[in-house]
């Protein structure tokens, strides 16, 4: 299939958006590991809440460009080969969930996500300043860019624009948004299972006692 590929000014923009998504991920890897000696002076939550808000927006029009440069060049239907047999783009305006599951339950959709996204933001507004949890910055981050980019889909066109499509294990199509929440949830559970212990995540706990929480500031200092 031959087509007519349309660039545009916005599109071209693509390329310093992904490096800054690079450079983002990078700082925040360079600051937060273990044996970095690097210090923020003004604060490293304040920092990582910079550098979440940099993560969110810079992927967030990630997903807007892919998806747009995908209506714009292709119709509902189309497709053309990335690696012959193994990988392919194809144009699916997607009313329903993976696996067309719950066709056209929008209003349902958009209620869970505006759920997710409180829930994101609540917990990273709670998040101790402490290094270890650079990369649970990151991955609540690409949870609710995902999570919006799909969103706005929904609010704006009533289906999702997936394009991704594994040819060769028949995987269901999806998006760049789609890639971002998968890489945030795989991120949350090697962090859960295999990096933060219980007493490292007491702060999710919303119903907590004030007293519980100064008694855990307190010990930190002392730590």
């Amino acid at each position: 299939m031959s087509t007519a590929y349309t660039y545009t000014g916005t599109h071209i923009a693509i390329i310093p958006v992904f490096i800054l998504t690079l450079l983002c991920l990078f700082e925040v890897w360079l600051y937060c590991r273990k044996d970095s000696k690097a210090e923020i002076k003004d604060g490293l939550k304040k920092y990582l809440l910079y550098s979440d808000a940099a993560i969110f927006i810079s992927t967030l029009y990630t997903d807007f460009f892919t998806k747009d440069w995908i209506r714009t060049n292709l119709k509902p239907g189309d497709n053309f080969d990335i690696i012959p047999g193994v990988l392919e783009i194809y144009h699916l305006e997607n009313t329903g969930a993976v696996w067309g599951m719950m066709k056209g339950q929008i209003p349902l959709f958009l209620i869970c996500t505006v759920i997710i996204m409180g829930g994101c933001i609540a917990i990273m507004a709670r998040i101790p300043e402490d290094k270890k949890y650079g990369a649970l910055h990151v991955a609540l981050a690409l949870v609710l860019s995902g999570a919006v980019g799909n969103m706005i889909d929904r609010m704006y066109k009533q289906s999702v624009t997936d394009f991704i499509y594994f040819t060769i294990i028949n995987f269901p199509i999806f998006n760049y948004a789609d890639i971002c929440v998968v890489i945030a949830v795989f991120m949350l559970l090697i962090l859960f299972l295999f990096t933060y212990k219980d007493d490292d995540l007491g702060f999710i706990s919303f119903g907590r006692k004030k007293e519980d929480s100064k008694a855990d500031k307190e010990s930190e200092k002392k730590d």
